[in-house]
């Protein structure tokens, strides 16, 4: 069971029913709709890449922002628009990034779903020896916080905004020679963070999911394969043990970089 709870009721962690609501864990991008008049960025959720199956709440929106230079510029024009959040930009701006941070919120796995979701991360080494498969039968209580960019112009590409899991782009994406590398970068907390998974993929390309992975080295470092152009993801995840052990098992954060190859 994965429940998503509503609530930052933190006694009720244990005492939901099973016929609360389940829905599964997903990936936020930020994707750009741009036309003569306005910027749209429409926020996605969802694990195919660029639909999105439901609206970000704006209630859990820590800090949405656009770069016009390198001063921050908060962003309160959205509304949800079918399955998205879509926020409005000037078009006289000459804008350059967005960046949405989204707070953490808990859940609830039981032990044998943390499992896949873990596996499906490859991120055993993280979680190991506190969790092991087949073994731990306890519940596992998570918190997890989301943070996604989008490079509105290329020259932007290797801005840094401070988010908590941050990718930041080590090559320009107008430069790239199909079927070339991309080289990026992942941060923590605005330092190189190791054995992080990357995963790239774009608009027309295996259905919206996966199409390479790479792994980040000491310098957090890493090369990602680029195929076509159009529109592209870099994604990543990270999971640690939690310091407020007795409300929480697990701390983890996603991130994700859009941009136009």
């Amino acid at each position: 069971m994965f429940i998503e709870l509503q609530s930052t009721g933190l006694s009720e962690l244990l005492l939901l029913s099973v016929s609360t609501l389940i829905v599964l864990g997903h990936n936020l991008w930020l994707v750009p709709r741009n036309d003569e008049d306005e910027i749209a960025i429409a926020t996605v959720t969802s694990d195919k890449f660029p639909e999105s199956e439901s609206a970000v709440k704006a209630e859990r929106i820590a800090s949405f922002r656009y770069f016009a230079g390198d001063d921050p510029i908060e962003i309160r024009d959205h509304r949800v628009e079918g399955n998205s959040l879509v926020a409005y930009l000037p078009s006289t701006k000459q804008v350059t990034l967005v960046a949405l941070d989204l707070s953490p919120h808990p859940i609830v796995l039981d032990a044998d779903k943390f499992a896949g979701y873990i596996r499906s991360e490859e991120a055993e080494h993280f979680v190991s020896p506190r969790f092991v498969t087949n073994q731990t039968a306890d519940p596992q209580r998570e918190s997890y916080a989301k943070f996604a960019k989008v490079i509105i112009d290329n020259k932007a590409f290797g801005m840094a905004v401070g988010q908590k899991l941050e990718i930041v782009l080590q090559s320009n994406p107008s430069e790239l020679e199909v079927k070339g590398k991309l080289k990026v970068k992942a941060l923590f907390d605005g330092k190189p963070i190791a054995d992080l998974r990357l995963s790239a993929g774009a608009e027309h390309l295996h259905d919206g999911s996966y199409s390479s992975h790479a792994w980040t080295g000491e310098d957090g470092l890493a090369e990602l394969e680029i195929v076509e152009n159009g529109l592209w993801f870099v994604r990543t995840h990270f999971i640690r043990p939690h310091s407020n052990v007795a409300d929480f098992d697990w701390e983890s954060f996603w991130a994700s970089v859009t941009f136009r190859v």
